[in-house]
């Protein structure tokens, strides 16, 4: 799809969208702001402003936010700058790390401006935009190559990304550096000339500036040519991702995977699988040879075993029949007391305990009669028991925690409740277990508690 300039324009956002262009005031980032403003002024989308993020990493970098703020208002544009505190690398870590680390942060920063824009217009749902191209499309297959990354890796950059709640739309991928400097030029503005992306000690430099322009004196197309072969990957991971979900037969959307029908599958699709969900995720994939090594595990350790595979991406584990992938094992619970004037309590992990009243029985959550006596929050030992209803014998926690299915990595983060220096109630996740001395009747007052985690806590 292309607009009246010719220039290449896939899978535009809605007319209502708020586009947010994240600018680092250079060439690339100007032409995109060139032509982002003449599809704003032809109606594909309703808005258009221009974050700049400063990382403080270079003494120029205040007369580079002068630069691209001059941009921005040059066409009509919203501007804003964000400042970000980047830890530079440690001596020998290398400076990849730094620019790791900035990119972190950048993203970070313009995470915030995407919550901000759609809490200030709600009308206008925010979109951003970077201004990756065709040649950097170029560039990051080639480092997944050298990296001896599979078809995901090699794919390249998608046109479209989700980022939570929001999106992030890269409509120049198909564009070549040259035409989005050729619009910068055109426009008279100055622009940012950041010497790191001169930098030989930067492989994405090494390649831009000598291995491309190889490549095209004897191809003189060859960043169509490597942008052709992404293109055919793209399709075929598409083929292998229903291939997985024929083959999970379950979604691949959540942490935790049934393996009990993919265990009868042949290694190499067992891989596949594995791979899949964990791009749906969104979780960088661990190495297929500690991949294969792991997979061999499940295969031959005991059902009562569980293999445990870490790398960066972060962690899988199996409990029963089920995988689960996990970004950090989740914090194991504190002691705390609960004061009677707060509502709820957060702890470490990005978890919060919440109570509230009802007298409704059937309410979602462990219920507990609204005792005025002293309340604290606490760890509890397997051996500890708990008399579920009257008539019935107490319980050890550690055969509810099996009865439940609540794998052992997530047992140190239960919550017990405490009330009165007695053990009431313990949670966990979405379970829970109450002593029948503290359930409430059904024509009695009653709290209502819950647990709640932020997205990635365990």
């Amino acid at each position: 799809m292309t607009g009246p300039d010719g220039m290449p324009r896939p899978a535009s956002p809605s007319p209502a969208s708020h586009v947010l262009l994240a600018s680092s005031g250079g060439r690339d980032s100007l032409g995109a702001l060139v032509r982002l403003s003449q599809w704003r002024d032809e109606g594909v989308f309703a808005c258009l402003s221009v974050v700049h993020v400063d990382h403080g990493l270079h003494p120029d970098a205040p007369s580079w936010a002068d630069i691209a703020r001059e941009q921005a208002h040059a066409h009509g544009c919203a501007f804003e700058v964000r400042r970000v505190a980047v830890k530079r690398a440690s001596v020998g870590a290398g400076r990849g790390s730094t620019e790791a680390a900035a990119r972190e942060a950048r993203y970070r920063a313009l995470d915030e401006a995407l919550i901000e824009a759609a809490s200030n217009d709600p009308n206008h749902p925010p979109v951003l935009v970077t201004a990756h191209h065709a040649d950097d499309q170029a560039e990051t297959i080639l480092l997944a190559l050298m990296r001896g990354s599979g078809g995901q890796g090699l794919s390249g950059m998608s046109a479209w990304r989700s980022r939570d709640a929001f999106a992030h739309w890269r409509p120049f991928l198909e564009t070549p550096r040259d035409e989005l400097e050729a619009a910068a030029r055109a426009s008279g503005l100055g622009w940012v000339d950041d010497p790191a992306n001169d930098d030989p000690g930067f492989a994405r430099n090494h390649l831009r500036h000598h291995v491309l322009p190889e490549l095209r004196v004897f191809w003189p197309d060859a960043v169509g040519r490597i942008r052709t072969s992404a293109q055919r990957l793209v399709m075929e991971q598409g083929l292998l991702g229903e291939l997985a979900e024929i083959d999970a037969d379950q979604s691949l959307d959540g942490p935790t995977l049934d393996w009990s029908k993919a265990a009868t599958l042949p290694p190499h699709r067992q891989c596949n699988l594995l791979r899949q969900w964990l791009a749906r995720l969104g979780c960088l994939p661990p190495p297929p040879e500690r991949l294969g090594e792991w997979l061999n595990q499940l295969r031959t350790a005991a059902a009562d075993r569980q293999p445990l595979l870490e790398w960066p991406g972060g962690q899988l584990r199996r409990y029963r029949d089920h995988i689960h992938w996990l970004q950090v094992l989740p914090e194991p619970t504190q002691p705390v007391d609960w004061p009677a004037d707060q509502d709820c309590l957060r702890l470490e992990g990005g978890r919060e305990i919440r109570r509230r009243p009802s007298r409704a029985v059937g309410d979602d959550g462990v219920l507990l009669r609204q005792c005025v006596d002293e309340w604290r929050l606490r760890p509890v030992g397997g051996s500890e028991r708990l008399r579920p209803a009257e008539g019935r014998p107490s319980l050890p926690i550690k055969q509810w925690f099996q009865d439940q299915g609540i794998p052992p990595w997530e047992r140190p983060a239960a919550v017990g409740v405490e009330i009165g220096g007695q053990l009431a109630a313990v949670l966990a996740g979405e379970h829970g277990l109450v002593d029948t001395a503290f359930r409430p009747n059904p024509d009695e007052p009653a709290w209502v508690m819950t647990e709640v985690r932020e997205a990635g806590a365990g």
